[in-house]
């Protein structure tokens, strides 16, 4: 047993199998804010666009669902160091 928590990770089942599903909602979660982020730029340059007004809504919808749904998404600190590293001090 080793005092740091990388040193065994790729040996943990239940660890490899979270961080599968952390990656795949990270990606999704990724693509979201960049088509999201090209959709408000064409509906900057397009501002009574109602395509991209409706886009630009029904994507950001889909974001804060996610985020809602994960919250660790938005948070400051990653989820493996809120989840598996030791308490501070």
């Amino acid at each position: 047993m080793s005092m740091w928590f990388y040193d065994e990770s790729k040996e943990m089942d239940e660890y490899q199998r979270l961080q599968k599903q952390i990656r795949a909602v990270e990606k999704e979660y990724l693509e979201l804010r960049v088509v999201l982020r090209d959709a408000q730029e064409k509906l900057r340059a397009e501002p009574d666009s109602q395509e991209f007004q409706v886009k630009v809504q029904y994507l950001e919808k889909r974001i804060k669902d996610l985020e809602k749904k994960n919250p660790w998404l938005s948070w400051d600190t990653p989820i493996e160091v809120a989840l598996f590293s030791p308490p501070h001090g």
